[in-house]
């Protein structure tokens, strides 16, 4: 029984560290990863309590601020590649 007991506490841990260095990153979680994570509180039947509504906002601002600097990042990338083109380029592209 301690060594299931030692696995169950090393999978949280795993699945903790794996998803929370990746919104640190700023990276999405793969979706594998995701999935696995929320079958495995499912099963063990992990749940969110509405009192815990704090803690939930606070995720779900990071997870917000998370997807702001993506889309941030993307628009910043298409604004130097239109930067490197030439108007004859943006002409052909547009048609």
């Amino acid at each position: 029984m301690q060594e299931l007991n030692e696995l169950h506490r090393l999978i949280t841990k795993s699945f903790t560290q794996i998803i929370g260095k990746d919104l640190e990153d700023d990276v999405p979680t793969d979706a594998a990863t995701l999935g696995a994570a929320i079958k495995f509180l499912k099963d063990n039947s992990v749940t969110a309590d509405p009192a815990d509504a704090e803690d939930l906002n606070e995720l779900r601002e990071k997870f917000k601020e998370a997807a702001a600097r993506r889309k941030n990042r993307g628009l910043s990338v298409v604004g130097k590649a239109e930067a490197d083109l030439s108007d004859d380029d943006l002409n052909v592209m547009q048609g």
